[in-house]
């Protein structure tokens, strides 16, 4: 059995991650996933061990409300409140919205899958299109924030003291507008009906203003790695890659005693991996010195950096190839050298491609003939072994380094 965590804004207390540690050796696999929406994964809970880890879940407060819970999907930066580009600290916003998601039942309609994304204007490494999101930009009266409705800017504004109750109450609609049309409560699907938008909007005109410019498409970041400045003078981020987005509960225990020891905080990523936040500049090589013994590269030449896989055969039934095992072959043919920029790679078990990131250099996509691979989204090879697979991204690899630093 899977158990999923969520952790709104990606944000987590060290005690918290101990707490999940512990909770791993006790009741799951002793590893932990890092979810693409910076969530947590336990996964191999046996059915009587499910009230034990839910009584531990609910007493360090990652389970404050159970009726909520599965509706608590808030996407934020993992830099937020650090990162010198933004323009509007989210951080507050976000454990507004999921307090107030948790005192209303009515939220608890919403469809699983529904989440809301608050981002402030800095770095942006998310791909995946919220249901609801606002997104800050400047405007001639200050910094407000863009509302975009499953991926679409409607070409609206809003300020910082209404963007959470313009999102509860958008969400709300979505609830009814469902109902009545008998759709899911996801926002693309009251797009999609005939005067969906309008109806959408028609109870938060009085907070929203015309956008006064056309925004620029998003430019997506590259997944921050090692020591990186913030925007506290005197104090340090630190981004280990985290292998296939999974710690073992040595490491999270490591992870949170690190930032206990510093006063830093904890922030779980989009990319599948941890961001130390607060760590004292003066401190930080000795920090990244203990992360690279226990395995959490600061370097990027322990040949992960860039590469997904799903739960493959040894964690799902669905698969056709133990993908995570050819993760770490892949791994060990690559390590020693730097990974370019943009280098991805997605190992997948089936068709249905779980662990699949947007533009990805190569995939590698298992069935019960041997794997398909692709290069750039075009077909270079099917029915191939996993050692052919293999061989031919590791070369692919180092022309692509070339090919980068050429320029």
């Amino acid at each position: 059995m899977l158990v999923r965590i969520r952790i709104p804004g990606g944000v987590i207390q060290a005690s918290q991650l101990k707490t999940v540690a512990e909770a791993s050796r006790m009741f799951a696999d002793q590893e932990i996933e890092i979810t693409s929406r910076a969530n947590l994964q336990l996964r191999a809970i046996q059915q009587q061990d499910v009230e034990g880890l839910i009584h531990a879940l609910a007493d360090a407060d990652l389970l404050p409300s159970r009726q909520h819970d599965r509706v608590r999907n808030i996407v934020a930066s993992p830099l937020a409140g650090i990162d010198a580009e933004e323009l509007i600290d989210v951080s507050a916003l976000v454990r507004q919205l999921d307090e107030h998601l948790q005192m209303e039942p009515r939220y608890a309609e919403l469809h699983p899958k529904f989440s809301f994304g608050l981002h402030g204007g800095g770095k942006k490494f998310s791909q995946d299109q919220e249901d609801l999101s606002l997104e800050a930009v400047e405007t001639p009266v200050g910094p407000r924030f863009q509302l975009f409705i499953a991926g679409q800017d409607l070409g609206f504004t809003v300020s910082t003291e209404e963007s959470v109750s313009c999102l509860l109450q958008l969400a709300e609609a979505c609830i009814n507008l469902s109902m009545d049309n008998a759709v899911p409560a996801r926002a693309k699907n009251i797009l999609a009906l005939p005067h969906g938008g309008n109806q959408l909007l028609s109870g938060v005109e009085h907070m929203l203003r015309p956008s006064t410019e056309q925004l620029a498409q998003p430019v997506f970041a590259e997944a921050p790695l090692g020591i990186q400045p913030t925007a506290h003078t005197g104090y340090v981020t630190i981004a280990p890659t985290v292998p296939l987005g999974r710690l073992s509960a040595d490491q999270a225990e490591l992870l949170a005693a690190i930032t206990t020891e510093h006063h830093g905080g904890l922030r779980l990523a989009p990319w599948r991996g941890v961001v130390l936040c607060g760590i004292p500049e003066n401190e930080a090589i000795g920090i990244v010195d203990r992360l690279e013994a226990a395995g959490l590269s600061c370097s990027g030449r322990d040949g992960f950096r860039g590469i997904a896989a799903c739960a493959g055969s040894a964690g799902c039934d669905a698969s056709f190839a133990d993908v995570r095992a050819h993760a770490t072959l892949l791994a060990e043919g690559l390590a020693g050298s730097d990974a370019a920029k943009g280098w991805t790679v997605n190992l997948s078990g089936c068709e249905k491609q779980c662990a699949r990131r947007h533009g990805a250099t190569a995939e590698m996509i298992a069935s019960e003939s041997g794997y398909t691979l692709k290069i750039e989204g075009a077909l270079a090879a099917s029915s191939c072994s996993p050692e052919f697979a293999l061989a031919a991204i590791v070369a692919l690899h180092q022309k692509f380094r070339t090919e980068v630093a050429q320029g």
